[in-house]
């Protein structure tokens, strides 16, 4: 694994409030998608410091950091240093 994604992805599961916060994590084309315990525990404002990350969003009951094109390699990185159940991709095409 890439030790700056690696790096980055224990920022961002520290940031989320760890692994006991998360109830599932998945991706889309371009965010991270988290279900959370705690929706209050992630500060945006140092989610959006991490190098690498473009911004932050709450939707549909999901926690969303904006990653750009390398979110696959995040993603895979965040299930390794979570020890999270990886999930299949969104396919944004198919929501309307």
């Amino acid at each position: 694994m890439n030790k700056k994604y690696q790096e980055m992805a224990q920022q961002i599961v520290d940031a989320v409030g760890g692994s006991e916060n998360i109830v599932s994590v998945t991706h889309c084309m371009t965010r991270l998608r988290f279900n959370l315990k705690d929706m209050s525990i992630p500060k945006d404002d140092e989610i959006k410091n991490i190098a690498g990350v473009l911004g932050t969003a709450r939707s549909g009951g999901q926690y969303q950091i904006i990653i750009g094109q390398t979110v696959n390699e995040v993603y895979d990185a965040v299930t390794a240093v979570g020890n999270l159940t990886e999930a299949a991709p969104i396919n944004e095409i198919l929501i309307t």
